[in-house]
């Protein structure tokens, strides 16, 4: 079966991703662990629930007593949850709140608003053929048993995670892998910091403050920017001075086949080893993806700031996340799309969209990789396969990915 270009692109990725190396491993408090990556395998260290406890607030008693004494049950005890567990006498009922352990000969739990309920009484109000044994207990294990896999090494680690890890792992502290140090090179002649007096023929660097702010958005990076200037020697220089300590170079502009494109040459002779250069899609197309023999990323992406957000999202923060080991990557959804139309391209398109409030793709007009106002206006982008009419769904790709 022949590959399509998609296919293709993916296995150029999957190539780069076999010669990276995943960062190591630190032992962190699991209260401080919000955001980064699990590197280890965690296993129940009891079962859940520990023991049978109640589903609900009401009464505990057994079954059989309340085909005998149901209308007038005596009530002298009340089970609490985090209390050890009581024992039950006959032709008794204990009351008991949820999450409480079921007391010890307790076979089934009264819900409170089917009581009548009394200081030291209570009278079953229900049909009793309602009544099953078991009823409103939760089972010891019946969620996970001891040593059962709670989470596994390449996850995330978000606010339910933090809850299985506190109540599963027997320990406060956990393996997570380290951040990922990111380097951004940012190269231009013409670039300019906001603040400085700017000429008409210069331009702000906006892909700088870019990378860094998709950066920060992810917990488990750590990241430092430096600028040069278009010079193969300075280009160079600054590649080899970050893959001294870091585990992946971001670079913008310079990677096409202009005459001050210094990218592709610098990298190849700070001993990076180039994977692909250039991919057939818009924007974009001049990507250059590269590893280190140590396996750090290189990764240049071209000048114009929608390339670079294009390309940072769509193959950057994949590749990113690869260097983690997080194994529950950033996903992509389908839309569709609000206002098709039938142009085409023969390349992979990725056309900016603003979501709408039933969820469909409003396709931006734009007038290139340099229209910074659609995406300033857009939510993120869809992905077009080459000949295929802009209508029906596509993959679409958040800036703001969870």
């Amino acid at each position: 079966m022949e590959l399509t270009v998609l296919d293709d692109i993916e296995t150029k990725l999957l190539t780069l991703e076999s010669k990276l190396r995943v960062v190591e491993s630190e032992s962190m408090d699991i209260a401080r662990s919000a955001g980064r990556i699990l590197a280890q395998e965690v296993l129940n260290f009891r079962d859940s629930p520990p023991m049978d406890v109640s589903a609900m607030d009401g009464y505990a008693c057994r079954l059989e007593d309340l085909q005998v004494c149901a209308s007038r049950l005596p009530v002298d005890q009340t089970a609490t949850a985090g209390a050890a567990p009581l024992e039950l006498s006959g032709h008794r009922a204990i009351r008991i709140f949820t999450g409480a352990v079921v007391p010890k000969g307790a076979n089934v739990v009264i819900p409170r608003e089917r009581c009548d309920e009394k200081t030291d009484r209570v009278a079953i109000q229900m049909p009793l053929d309602q009544i099953k044994l078991g009823w409103n207990i939760r089972r010891q294990a019946e969620n996970a048993r001891q040593g059962d896999v709670a989470l596994s090494a390449g996850c995330r680690i978000d606010g339910p995670r933090i809850s299985s890890l506190v109540s599963m792992h027997q320990h406060p502290q956990i393996l997570v892998h380290r951040k990922v140090r990111v380097a951004i090179i940012n190269t231009g002649d013409e670039l300019l910091d906001i603040g400085m007096p700017i000429q008409p023929w210069q331009i702000r660097d906006s892909n700088g403050p870019l990378l860094e702010c998709s950066l920060q958005a992810l917990p488990w990076t750590q990241w430092t920017r430096t600028s040069v200037k278009d010079d193969l020697p300075k280009i160079q220089s600054a590649i080899e001075q970050a893959l001294q300590d870091s585990d992946a170079i971001i670079l913008t502009g310079g990677v096409s086949m202009g005459d001050t494109d210094h990218v592709p040459t610098a990298v190849q002779n700070a001993g990076g080893k180039i994977v692909f250069h250039r991919l057939p899609i818009r924007p974009g197309a001049p990507i250059l993806a590269a590893a280190s023999d140590h396996g750090q990323l290189i990764l240049g992406l071209p000048g114009n700031p929608v390339s670079v957000a294009v390309t940072f999202r769509r193959y950057g923060l994949p590749l990113l996340e690869h260097l983690t080991g997080k194994i529950d990557r950033s996903a992509c959804y389908r839309t569709e799309l609000a206002n098709s139309d039938e142009k085409t391209l023969h390349l992979v398109w990725f056309r900016l969209v603003k979501i709408q409030p039933d969820s469909t793709a409003l396709l931006l007009p734009s007038q290139g990789s340099g229209d910074l106002r659609s995406l300033g206006l857009s939510d993120g982008f869809i992905e077009v396969p080459p000949q295929t009419p802009s209508k029906g769904s596509f993959r679409y790709y958040d800036w703001s990915p969870s």
